[in-house]
């Protein structure tokens, strides 16, 4: 069997530890830190030995992560090349261009959706050929868990479940999935195709609207 990947978590809050819980235990093990301190006398029983993920809140308990994040020990974590994401309330420019500067790999905003968080942590675990194949992100739709989506179908979808309306345009597709590169317009709409045909077994589909628009619907409704 394999073993699952491990995530520490920096996070005072019970509440918000029960959701990292909630999201994530099925597929990671699970380590929280209450705060700063406790982080440190634990870094330093490490001998090598590090998780594929650090994740924490910008402000803890006792004091702000990245006021930390030059000491030694914490450089020992960076070296490690161990991707970090910052997790706050603060959606403040300076807050972001300070995580990013810090060396962040993402910068999450409290209150966070379940997909967002999952699509994030497998894009990261990717990116560093660090993906666990046993790890497939799941995306709910009305408590329907859609678990069989390539990476870019999964994120394509998040777009759609986490629209108010279930409403999503071809530019914010683009934007957010290409990050605004040149993509021709083809390119969208293969996609739209393949996850049209894989919503179908789970009775969605997405409905093609005027402006070049799309909208998450369930067939079992029409």
């Amino acid at each position: 069997m394999e073993a699952k990947q491990e995530i520490w978590i920096l996070e005072d809050d019970s509440g918000c530890q029960f959701v990292y819980e909630e999201i994530l235990k099925d597929d990671f093990d699970l380590t929280f830190f209450r705060s700063i301190e406790e982080f440190k006398h634990f870094i330093a029983r490490q001998d090598g030995h590090w998780p594929s993920i650090l994740i924490s809140d910008l402000i803890l308990e006792d004091g702000n992560f990245l006021s930390v994040i030059e000491q030694e020990w914490m450089l020992n974590v960076l070296r490690a090349r161990v991707p970090l994401v910052v997790v706050s309330s603060m959606e403040d420019i300076e807050s972001l261009r300070t995580s990013y500067q810090a060396g962040a790999s993402e910068y999450i905003t409290k209150p966070f959706k379940r997909n967002e968080l999952l699509v994030k942590i497998e894009n990261i675990l990717r990116s560093g050929g660090k993906l666990n194949k046993k790890f497939k992100p799941k995306v709910q739709i009305n408590g329907v868990v859609i678990d069989n989506l390539s990476a870019k179908q999964n994120q394509l979808l998040s777009l759609f479940v986490e629209s108010p309306d279930r409403i999503v345009d071809r530019d914010k597709i683009i934007n957010s999935i290409w990050g605004g590169m040149n993509v021709h317009g083809k390119v969208v709409d293969v996609h739209i195709y393949h996850l049209r045909r894989k919503l179908s077994d789970y009775g969605f589909t997405l409905k093609s609207l005027r402006g070049g628009q799309w909208e998450l619907i369930s067939t079992l409704l029409t």
